[in-house]
């Protein structure tokens, strides 16, 4: 089963099911590219062809099985194409559509759902409840938030001219559709983000992960003593000077803000205008709730920076505990605030593996942001 944005995600499935079945994989003497090209956007059919028979596949299998299963940007583009085309067959089927894509056993489990429907939406008739399942328009809409992706050649122009617009007041994360954009622009971006805000969210999971599974963690530490912040900040700056090498993205240190420091600013050599503050304390400084509402919302009002990272650094179980519900217990009270993203970084010592067996691993770095679009994808 998918996991779609509603309640009726069951039924639903089983509906688009339905039509999958009907219209592409009833009959086995039809070839399955050629009855999705209709369905693609033409450059994603042309360029990644084997991609969207297997994400029609997925689709088909997916909406048949128990599993839950998420959908990717690929996913999404197709299953709403598909949608709309089964809108159009409606349109010109008329009476006959609902005889040809809905069998006696579906049609029994919309009166079910529909009646059940009816005990919270008692302003509508049973019947009216029972023609949103007959109407695949309907079952889009409640299926997407949001369909971003068919705006995506504005949205990664605009990015690409520097003006973001849109997709900045609208909380848009450009990444999430790495995958469906053309090959060649693909190909200028290795790393697989569009954005800068992407590719420091990848050097913060790489850090974790060498914490994690390597010695990185010891460097954090000096005979039982947590390093202090200064020592903190230069660990991070040679990682990211390793990290970011040939990725064209200059690295500032301590950069002078208004009347303070902000701990680092990252910028892509060829594109200035995105530039990204990232603030580091640790968990216990007595300045961590200051330093994210006050201090680094004023380096972004004053440098006109976009986006932020606050970085949270954990040496103990306390300390982690405390980061958490600092982020938790968060409610922003400054517009600027939504672009601010909270990560942790988690160096607690580790365990001798003896004394290990029956603990759980650390977690990984935790982002959070619930004001923004791009990290509920």
């Amino acid at each position: 089963m998918i996991i779609l944005n509603t309640h009726r995600s069951e039924i639903y499935c089983r509906i688009i099911h339905n039509y999958l079945e009907v219209e592409i994989f009833g009959d086995l003497e039809i070839d399955i590219g050629d009855t999705i090209e209709s369905y693609m956007p033409k450059y994603l059919f042309r360029e990644q062809y084997k991609k969207c028979i297997e994400v029609f596949k997925d689709l088909y299998e997916w909406t048949d099985d128990c599993f839950w299963h998420e959908l990717t940007a690929f996913h999404e583009v197709a299953l709403y194409y598909f949608l709309m085309e089964m809108s159009n067959i409606k349109e010109d089927m008329q009476e006959n559509f609902e005889k040809k894509y809905y069998d006696k056993k579906l049609r029994e489990e919309i009166e079910d759902s529909a009646r059940k429907d009816k005990k919270d939406l008692k302003e509508f008739t049973i019947q009216e409840l029972k023609e949103d399942y007959y109407n695949p328009d309907y079952i889009c809409d409640e299926i997407f938030e949001d369909i971003d992706f068919v705006e995506l050649p504005y949205l990664y122009n605009e990015q690409k001219a520097n003006m973001p617009t849109i997709a900045r007041l609208l909380g848009i994360n450009l990444d999430y559709y790495f995958e469906i954009l053309p090959i060649d622009i693909q190909k200028q971006y290795k790393s697989n983000n569009i954005t800068l805000t992407g590719e420091i969210s990848d050097l913060f999971d790489y850090l974790q992960q060498r914490i994690n599974n390597g010695s990185l963690s010891e460097m954090f530490w000096e005979h039982d003593k947590q390093v202090n912040e200064k020592k903190i900040h230069i660990i991070i700056e040679n990682i990211m000077d390793a990290y970011f090498i040939g990725k064209e993205v200059d690295i500032s240190r301590e950069v002078l803000v208004k009347n303070g420091q902000v701990d680092f600013k990252l910028f892509r050599s060829n594109q200035k205008d995105e530039k990204i503050l990232i603030e580091v304390k640790k968990a216990n400084s007595s300045y961590l709730k200051t330093g994210y509402e006050n201090q680094l919302c004023d380096y972004m009002r004053y440098s006109g920076c976009r986006n932020a990272f606050y970085l949270i650094i954990c040496f103990t179980d306390n300390e982690f505990k405390i980061a958490n519900d600092f982020i938790n217990n968060h409610v922003y009270t400054d517009t600027i605030q939504m672009y601010i993203h909270i990560a942790i970084l988690d160096v607690r010592k580790k365990l001798a593996p003896s004394k290990n067996i029956l603990t759980k691993p650390n977690k990984t770095i935790e982002q959070h942001n619930e004001h923004e679009i791009w990290e509920s994808k």
